[in-house]
């Protein structure tokens, strides 16, 4: 009886562990999973939970050791779940699963080799992947359109992601418009092209984005999406927020996406208040996640923005210790160079000296970089030294640097001249160690001299040679000279040589004798006077009151003036009829 009760309980235990992970209780169903009788059945399960729970690792372990084992009509689905955990750990985990030699005879295999080496950032290798699984997969459904087109729209939306990476931006919004205007894929693949249409739009056609993240959200979308895939869109939808001014909710979400452990959340609310002109608060947001995690291990982004935003409010120093931090920047040649020069500006020429000095010993242990670089380095920190008042400093960096390389000239020559500012006699014995230099029988030194310094322009001598100005000076002789112009004296007109010159002419010209006026002095009198006066009266009346020309009184009756006619005043105009009403 205990044998028979075991037996069906080990047999009950696969369909309840199916059942509890139906209905998302993954916990429970592999607690199920453990009472259950050991079976291939019961690994593909108890797989498919470790992917579900994104344990990548553990998925594969299984899926290999099935695929090893086991070999049945089953063989292509363990093969294509075993694709997918590889793909799934490229994409959404920091460190990918090395890639295992699948077969890529159907367009599952095809679609999750692509998705690997998309993940992997091998865009060619991925997209010739795409085309064969898509056309494997047009083979494979050709007499059902249907069912071709929903098993073909994952394939169209990680194609339209290739043409996005490489900036086609109008192919892949092609590609996800078709895919969401047909509504023949699953709620998976619909949210992850709605998101990219997000991605594509950017701070342009909100209208459209919030219709897309609609598709993108929602309880049944979000229970099949991967953790990553979810943060992404709730990080979408929060910059959604931000471009159309709604900084309240922009607040709400990103605090929800800080609780649910995404790494760029603390981005989120250092923005919000940059946009509420809070800079100390977003240092501290920013300052208080990158010191959580004391290891080290935390993003990248976050320190730095943090550096940004330190280098933004004038704190250089504090910037420069954030970013000696982060050795993805500080041993690279231009982090050093940034950092040297914040040094610079905050502590002051000798602390940058210093710091370049650990950074040249960081370099030269270093497997990365070649020795060209290390010496082009050391001879640049030489000349920093010598621009700041430091020779002594900069000849010992450059004797360590001879030291090893006995013949580069360009420390010699550099070194030579900071020397020369301290210890000349030294720079005498130092210059005696250039090596000569073979000048070739075919180079005229004289030639080079006339030339130094002056490219161009009329200061430029024209080297000429023997030849050359034997037959200059048989030209000379034969050159005609130009003939001198004799001066004549000025001829006159022939009217002003018989007449004479104008005895007026130092007179103004309107007080010479032959002056007149124009006709429009002429008429200046004309119209003016007392109104209806003609210019007859006008004239009688001025000779009347001139008493100059007046003659002697005589004994004659004296003449009878003639009274200036006055101009008859019209009538006076009648009063307009009032019009009277019209009588039809």
């Amino acid at each position: 009886a205990v044998v028979s009760t075991q037996s069906a309980h080990y047999g009950r235990g696969h369909e309840r562990s199916y059942c509890l992970y139906r209905q998302n209780k993954l916990e429970e169903a592999i607690a199920e999973l453990k009472n259950a009788e050991p079976s291939a059945k019961v690994e593909e399960l108890l797989a498919q939970i470790y992917y579900k729970l994104e344990s990548y690792e553990e998925a594969v372990g299984i899926y290999k050791a099935l695929v090893k084992s086991t070999m049945d009509s089953n063989t292509n689905e363990r093969e294509t779940n075993l694709a997918a955990a590889l793909a799934s750990s490229a994409a959404f985990k920091t460190t990918a699963l090395k890639w295992v030699g699948v077969r890529e005879t159907t367009y599952e295999l095809c679609y999750n080799a692509a998705c690997y080496s998309l993940a992997r950032g091998d865009l060619p290798a991925a997209r010739a992947k795409l085309d064969k699984a898509e056309e494997l997969c047009l083979k494979e459904f050709d007499d059902d359109e249907a069912e071709g087109k929903s098993e073909l729209a994952p394939i169209q939306v990680l194609s339209g992601l290739c043409f996005q990476k490489t900036g086609s931006t109008k192919k892949a919004l092609n590609l996800y418009n078709n895919i969401l205007r047909e509504k023949c894929a699953d709620s998976q693949t619909l949210a992850v092209a709605a998101n990219n249409i997000i991605c594509i739009n950017k701070d342009q056609n909100m209208f459209d984005s919030k219709k897309k993240l609609k598709i993108a959200t929602g309880e049944s979308v979000n229970k099949k999406l991967a953790a990553f895939q979810r943060n992404n869109i709730e990080f979408n939808s929060c910059l959604l927020s931000f471009h159309t001014n709604q900084l309240d909710q922009f607040k709400k979400r990103s605090e929800q996406l800080q609780q649910s452990g995404s790494p760029l959340a603390p981005l989120l609310l250092a923005t919000a208040h940059l946009r509420e002109k809070k800079p100390d608060l977003a240092l501290k947001v920013l300052q208080k996640a990158t010191s959580a995690d004391k290891k080290g291990s935390s993003d990248p982004t976050l320190q730095l923005a943090v550096a940004e935003l330190l280098k933004k409010v004038g704190l250089y120093l504090e910037t420069a210790e954030t970013l000696k931090s982060l050795r993805n920047v500080s041993s690279k040649p231009g982090g050093v160079s940034f950092i040297t020069s914040l040094l610079q500006l905050s502590a002051g020429p000798s602390a940058a000296a210093d710091y370049l000095d650990q950074a040249l010993v960081a370099l030269r242990g270093s497997e990365d970089y070649p020795s060209d670089l290390v010496t082009g380095w050391v001879l640049e920190s030489a000349r920093f030294r010598l621009s700041h008042n430091m020779p002594e400093l900069a000849a010992r960096t450059l004797e360590s640097l001879l030291e090893r390389q006995p013949t580069n000239v360009k420390a010699l020559a550099l070194l030579i001249r900071s020397v020369s500012l301290f210890d000349a006699p030294r720079a005498h014995e130092v210059a005696l160690r250039l090596p000569a230099i073979d000048i070739p029988a075919d180079i005229n030194l004289e030639e080079l001299e006339i030339g130094v310094g002056v490219t161009s322009g009329r200061g430029l001598r024209k080297v000429i040679k023997p030849e050359e100005e034997k037959i200059n000076e048989a030209n000379r002789k034969f050159e005609t000279k130009e003939k001198k112009r004799k001066k004549r004296k000025g001829r006159l007109p022939q009217t002003l040589a018989q007449a004479g010159p104008d005895p007026e002419r130092w007179v103004p010209r309107q007080e010479r004798s032959y002056y007149r006026r124009r006709k429009r002095n002429r008429n200046e009198a004309i119209g003016k006077g007392s109104q209806g006066l003609s210019s007859l009266t006008n004239r009688a009346a001025e000779a009347a009151l001139d008493m100059s020309e007046k003659p002697e009184e005589s004994t004659a009756a004296p003449k009878q003036t003639i009274a200036p006619p006055v101009k008859q005043q019209g009538k006076p105009k009648a009063k307009p009829k009032k019009k009277g009403k019209g009588k039809w």
